[in-house]
């Protein structure tokens, strides 16, 4: 547990970092591919998320072959994988679905049918098994479809 704790801090001080730093210097998805950094379109497999989201270098690899224990992503207000000026959504975090213990997320998703952010936030991780075949969950910092 305490190594859970651990992991969650570091997390939300690296979204913090991630945050304020993508903001103050105008960091774009190809900007972020340049640096090594993987950038997908989820449009794919969830329509209703067009966002570009990008992953450290590494991540997504460890995502998709299920070995990374978690994940931090930044999403970004685009369609365009290669897009040299996107706004930034927000972050990701995510964590494998063996490591997850129904701990709160603590901004999402929206209460009310997707899309139609009917109440506050209720507070649960999103399970990516059904939507991309990953075995992990998700919590968005800022108001996601799902």
């Amino acid at each position: 547990m305490r190594r859970f704790i651990t992991i969650v801090g570091l997390l939300g001080l690296l979204a913090g970092v991630a945050v304020s730093g993508v903001q103050a210097k105008g960091v774009s998805p190809a900007g972020l591919q340049r640096a090594g950094w993987s950038c997908v379109n989820p449009a794919f497999a969830f329509p209703a998320n067009p966002n570009v989201h990008c992953f450290p270098p590494g991540h997504l690899d460890g995502v998709i072959a299920g070995t990374a224990a978690t994940a931090l992503l930044l999403a970004f207000a685009t369609s365009d994988v290669i897009a040299e000026e996107a706004p930034l959504l927000g972050t990701e975090r995510m964590i494998r679905a063996d490591l997850f213990h129904d701990q709160p997320c603590p901004t999402d998703p929206p209460g009310g049918p997707p899309g139609a952010a009917s109440g506050p936030p209720l507070y649960q991780w999103s399970y990516l098994g059904p939507r991309f075949g990953w075995d992990y969950y998700i919590c968005h910092t800022f108001d996601s479809p799902w």
